[in-house]
């Protein structure tokens, strides 16, 4: 029994995905997030947090945000998925809400 969480950066998570024969439609959503994202002046960088569970059936946790290191912030409130398309869409979703990347949620 035991909880691991891990952070990755962009490329080490789509090899994690890869790993673990994530669909490629997802994979390519994924791709399409931007490492970076600005407000005013301020750089939020790509922030994504893996947990993984072994306490019975096990299964992961997924929580992708922006984190600004000078603000000590985030960019959207902290939302954890157990699914990991859920979690690359949300994050979609919020970034077109906020016009940082374009597209319609879908």
């Amino acid at each position: 029994m035991g909880v691991y969480p891990s952070k990755y950066n962009k490329g080490e998570f789509i090899k994690f995905l890869e790993k673990n024969n994530v669909n490629d439609n997802i994979i390519t959503k994924f791709v399409e997030l931007p490492e970076t994202i600005k407000r005013d002046t301020n750089k939020f960088e790509l922030d994504i947090n893996v947990t993984w569970y072994s306490i019975g059936d096990t299964f992961y946790n997924f929580e992708l945000n922006y984190y600004s290191k000078e603000l000590i912030e985030y960019f959207f409130g902290s939302k954890v998925f157990s699914d990991v398309e859920a979690s690359i869409n949300y994050l979609l979703c919020e970034l077109m809400n906020c016009k940082l990347i374009e597209g319609n949620c879908r």
